[in-house]
């Protein structure tokens, strides 16, 4: 009689695991996804250089000596930041970081198969941030009449606020499209789509900026900023009763 008792304990504690086992696993749909946004640039870089070259034996025959080659072209690279500064104080409203440098180097001819130092050369080189795209080729334009000779193309760049929104828009549309293809899934599943239990930016595939760069227009010297695409990848959980 005993020996019954226990046997009835275990099996009043085993029957209701068993049942519990036994209850149907809750249907999920799980999707990833990928959501793309567009952002306009914030802001371009424009850099710009010339070269400059003064010869030891001047045109009219006379020589100087190499340090008075490196005091003309220092005066002549002043001379040229100046007439920089001066021809951009109208985009001092919409522009910054402007940077300038100098870098100084003989300047070399081939004598009898030999190099022979005839000169010295300055480059000197400049960038500046422009904050208004628009009045991207008014700066540009300002930097030629300065008697700078070479212009780069002006690279673009999203700020951190911009780069922000972009993200959240494309997380939404990914999240958008989960849903229109759960709904789908679940009624081929004669179900009834439920919220999303879970969602997780895939780790592997972090947030990604492609950035574009404007387009210099060859024949009206015109720069089209393009935008650039941010594309977030989602992992979507849903429940389905």
């Amino acid at each position: 009689m005993r020996y019954l008792t226990i046997l009835c304990i275990v099996i009043s504690f085993v029957m209701p695991s068993v049942a519990q086992s036994a209850q149907p696993t809750q249907k999920q749909i799980v999707l990833n996804e990928t959501g793309e946004a567009k952002v306009m640039p914030t802001s371009g870089s424009l850099s710009f250089s010339r070269i400059i070259v003064v010869l030891l034996k001047q045109d009219n025959g006379k020589e100087i000596s190499p340090e008075q080659a490196k005091q003309v072209l220092a005066e002549e690279v002043k001379n040229l930041t100046g007439k920089l500064k001066k021809n951009l104080e109208f985009a001092s409203g919409f522009t910054q970081e402007f940077n300038a440098n100098a870098s100084f180097s003989p300047y070399y001819n081939r004598i009898d198969s030999q190099n022979v130092i005839v000169g010295y050369q300055v480059r000197a080189t400049y960038s500046i941030t422009i904050l208004d795209l628009k009045k991207a080729q008014d700066v540009t334009q300002a930097v030629l009449k300065s008697g700078v000779e070479d212009v780069s193309q002006l690279y673009t760049q999203v700020d951190e606020k911009a780069r922000r929104v972009c993200e959240k828009e494309a997380l939404t549309n990914a999240v958008n499209r989960g849903k229109e293809r759960a709904a789908v899934m679940a009624e081929l599943m004669d179900s009834e789509l439920g919220a999303i239990s879970t969602a997780v930016i895939n780790s592997d595939m972090p947030t990604r900026m492609y950035m574009a760069k404007a387009r210099l227009e060859s024949d009206a010297n015109m720069y089209e900023p393009q935008a650039s695409t941010c594309n977030v990848r989602v992992e979507l959980v849903f429940s389905v009763k």
